[in-house]
């Protein structure tokens, strides 16, 4: 239970989380074990940070700031959007830092767009799978996050080592609209859902694809 007290800008995703612990963490995937007592261990981390960091959006706060992630898949379901990371060096979803931005949703949105070149994006509303959020009132209906992760950041050039607390949302693109590689990427490419292991052994990429592949069997 998170606390009654006012964070200003902070209330919104902190009330965002709790319906993401309360729906989905412990409602839509509470039959995948690992995953759960992962996510619980996140969600009270970041919860924690966000309450004890007034800047916790932003990049300034050295010991770490929270992050954006889109998972994007295909309109059939069977594709993800990855991008090679150029300084990571690793097959990851889309995303990025927030830079101020506490509508976090938006900001996921804003560097999935700037990471693909893709501009027809949309929310997929895991709560009501597979139906997407209307583009139209999405600051009004707030999208429910689809994954959390915390994962430490090594020292680099003159930046120390630092965490990101990475709030991940599942997005709906058509593979057929042209990607475009930003200069964050060396690469970017749709993969299959069935082969996202050949491309990676991140447990953390790995669990957002079998929630997914959960919500899939959902349908049947």
């Amino acid at each position: 239970m998170l606390s009654s007290k006012n964070y200003g800008n902070r209330n919104l995703i902190l009330e965002t989380l709790s319906i993401y612990k309360e729906k989905v963490l412990n409602q839509l995937f509470k039959d995948i074990p690992q995953s759960h007592s992962e996510q619980i261990k996140s969600f009270d981390q970041i919860c924690g940070f966000i309450q004890d960091n007034s800047n916790c959006f932003m990049r300034e706060n050295l010991f770490g700031h929270v992050t954006s992630s889109a998972f994007v898949v295909n309109s059939n379901f069977t594709q993800i959007l990855f991008t090679y990371h150029a300084k990571l060096k690793k097959w990851l979803q889309l995303g990025g830092h927030c830079d101020g931005e506490h509508l976090i949703h938006n900001s996921a949105m804003r560097e999935a767009m700037e990471e693909s070149g893709l501009k027809n994006l949309n929310f997929i509303n895991i709560l009501e799978f597979p139906n997407i959020y209307n583009y139209n009132d999405i600051n009004k209906n707030i999208p429910i996050p689809f994954d959390l992760d915390i994962h430490l950041i090594p020292e680099r050039n003159h930046e120390p080592a630092h965490f990101h607390f990475d709030i991940r949302y599942l997005l709906i693109a058509d593979e057929k609209e042209n990607i475009v590689i930003s200069e964050e990427s060396l690469d970017l490419k749709w993969i299959s859902m069935q082969e996202a292991h050949l491309y990676t052994n991140e447990s953390s990429t790995l669990r957002q694809v079998e929630k997914f592949k959960s919500l899939l069997k959902s349908l049947n």
